[in-house]
């Protein structure tokens, strides 16, 4: 039984997690994208005194910067449009049938429910998995050849920092976030519990999930070079 309810315990924590992973996703694609066009519009204008390089404005990156801006609107109305969304997920399974086209068969005894928050403070931490990319263009090598990168870079903490602060703004100044969470609070829990619930517990999940991921293949390789196995 403490089996079952550990089991029990970890699908509430993770059940959540592909949707913040979403939340993630969304905004990688606003901020890469401009962070791509941006910078090499501004490494055309010949920045940081090297002689103008980069595509300039063209149709390939203005075709860009304009599917981050598609991808920025989405994401900017989650920020500015919080709410409590009941997710549905229905795991499927095909089957082989009587065409080479293998049939969908949804399991339906196996759909799970679940709350989620749109938006939330907390989710500023999913930049964390955004954040080296641009951070590894801010550090490039310093000189003309490589110009676009550093501005690529700090185009994309620009965008990231934005984003931050505007949820913040949202959620603590306009209190658009809290105003939905205090209304959807159920009798007998807290505003600030419920909070925990849909958005703290999830992001520390991911993000704990995410450091295992990572951590436990760096740990096996650094005990591998420091004890001398495979030499």
């Amino acid at each position: 039984m403490a089996f079952l309810n550990g089991i029990l315990a970890l699908d509430r924590l993770l059940r959540r997690v592909p949707s913040i992973i979403e939340i993630w996703f969304l905004e990688f694609l606003a901020i890469v994208p401009l962070a791509l066009a941006f910078g090499s519009w501004l490494d055309r204008l010949g920045l940081r005194g090297c002689p103008p390089a980069g595509f300039g404005v063209d149709g390939s990156s203005i075709g860009i910067a304009l599917f981050g801006l598609a991808m920025s609107f989405f994401a900017l109305r989650r920020i500015f449009r919080p709410k409590v969304a009941k997710i549905e997920w229905t795991p499927i399974h095909t089957v082989k049938g009587v065409a080479p086209v293998p049939i969908p068969v949804p399991q339906r005894l196996a759909r799970v429910e679940y709350d989620v928050l749109s938006s939330h403070p907390s989710y500023a931490f999913v930049h964390l998995l955004t954040l080296p990319i641009p951070a590894v263009g801010l550090l490039a090598t310093d000189s003309c050849a490589t110009s676009f990168f550093p501005l690529f870079g700090m185009v994309g903490i620009a965008l990231i920092a934005v984003l931050i602060i505007l949820r913040l703004v949202s959620w603590y100044v306009l209190r658009l976030g809290r105003d939905e969470i205090g209304r959807q609070t159920p009798q007998g829990m807290t505003a600030g519990q419920l909070e925990w619930a849909l958005a703290w517990q999830p992001m520390i999940s991911m993000m704990v999930l995410i450091s295992l991921c990572i951590g436990i293949p760096f740990a096996i390789v650094w005990l591998r070079v420091t004890l001398g196995y495979g030499t």
